[in-house]
């Protein structure tokens, strides 16, 4: 199903080049990845991805990145998405972490991080969720105490994807408790090497591999120099991360949609029942129809988010809010369809359908739930239709004036 009609020819021309790229690889770690016995962080392919210039695709050469917009970016997380849900968290973390550092943080920080992350010679994960605020995340318990020239973190994160892997955290701590929630944090990178402590306390429904890791900072001392941005910071640089993040997330859901979808197009059309095949049926066809419609909705709400992110002209909250709920959604209901397509050969491990409906399920979840999305696009959605100038229309019918 394609959308070129929607993109660039560069941008068509790095879709098909990443797509090559993926052919040639070994993705056997990919069923290893989902044994519920391990916890098997994909750095093989991360290191891939870095050696063949794939980590950073939106951020500038100078740095290590690939020069390119978020359009190519998501177009890669969905193509990662059509092999397995966690590939594109793995592969997106050092864009939007890096991104970050890149946008608030020093010089030497984008040396001595975003530089190695890159090439995939260093691991990065965030240091965000906590235990007891769950969303809440302008009311953080973890605490900075600055120290001489060092800041000592004391707390705990929960729920941080890719930790059992990571190097590195971007993590965000409460450095003023004498102001409002959201003006009293600060973003810093810590190392593990600091003294973070890497937990991995559950086994998980899907998305394995990347794991739920909890992170334990026991007065831990990163260096002024660490600080990403001012002290006071943190949230902004909180809220800037997540619009990319979420938005790679969506991109990477509808990639597993996309290839569910395709399974079940080929399987309708291969099976046969009543002396026919199912695909002629109107319960199979019509969803197959409603599967392609909402899939492709998704991704044009995917691109119209990518597109506001790189003209950097307006904040793209409810963009990416809206794409982020419709996407995710849209990508468990065309998988959980198929399902139902295939039957109960889709209920095993057969076929692939149950590992992308386990491991798309945590999208409606993280890096805010759905009804945070729903939220912040309601809110979007009041703030500009109310300064949206009627239609002239309006003055025919009485009852408009009101409205006016």
């Amino acid at each position: 199903m394609s959308m070129d009609v929607m993109l660039s020819q560069d941008e068509i021309s790095f879709r098909n080049e990443f797509k090559i790229f993926l052919e040639g690889l070994d993705l056997s770690f990919i069923l290893r990845m989902d044994k519920e016995d391990e916890k098997e962080f994909p750095k093989d392919f991360v290191k891939a991805l870095g050696q063949n210039n794939y980590l950073g695709i939106p951020l500038p050469k100078k740095i290590g990145g690939r020069g390119l917009n978020t359009v190519c970016a998501i177009l890669a997380e969905e193509e990662l998405g059509a092999l397995a849900f966690p590939l594109g968290c793995a592969m997106g973390m050092s864009t939007y972490l890096c991104r970050a550092i890149y946008q608030y943080g020093s010089p030497e920080l984008w040396k001595k991080y975003i530089i190695p992350t890159m090439k995939a010679d260093l691991i990065c994960a965030e240091g965000i969720t906590e235990p007891l605020k769950g969303s809440d995340i302008a009311r953080l318990q973890t605490v900075a105490k600055k120290e001489g020239n060092h800041y000592i973190i004391s707390g705990e994160k929960r729920f941080q994807k890719g930790g059992i892997g990571a190097d590195w955290f971007l993590t965000f701590a409460r450095t003023n408790a004498d102001v409002a929630p959201h003006k009293g944090i600060t973003a810093f990178v810590a190392e593990r090497k600091h003294g973070v402590k890497v937990v991995e306390q559950f086994n998980l429904l899907g998305w394995r591999g990347m794991g739920a890791s909890h992170l334990l900072f026991k007065e831990v001392a990163v260096p002024e120099e660490n600080r990403v941005g001012n002290e006071g910071q943190g949230f902004e640089i909180l809220m800037y991360l997540l619009q990319t993040e979420r938005l790679m997330e969506a991109a990477t859901a509808l990639g597993s949609a996309r290839e569910c979808l395709k399974m079940a197009v080929r399987y309708s059309d291969a099976r046969e029942q009543f002396e026919q095949k199912i695909r002629e049926f109107q319960g199979i066809n019509f969803k197959v129809a409603d599967m392609a419609a909402t899939l492709d909705a998704g991704r044009l709400l995917c691109l119209r988010a990518a597109k506001v992110i790189d003209r950097e002209e307006k904040r793209p909250n409810k963009e990416v809010a809206m794409a982020k709920f419709y996407a995710t959604e849209a990508a468990w209901n065309i998988i959980d369809q198929a399902l139902q397509i295939l039957g109960g050969i889709g209920y095993t491990d057969y076929y692939p359908i149950e590992r992308f409906l386990r491991d798309v399920r945590v999208a409606k979840i993280y890096t805010g739930t759905n009804e945070i999305m729903r939220e912040l696009t309601q809110r979007g959605t009041y703030e500009e239709l109310l300064k949206e100038k009627p239609s002239p229309a309006w003055k025919l019918w009485k009852g408009s004036k009101n409205l006016m």
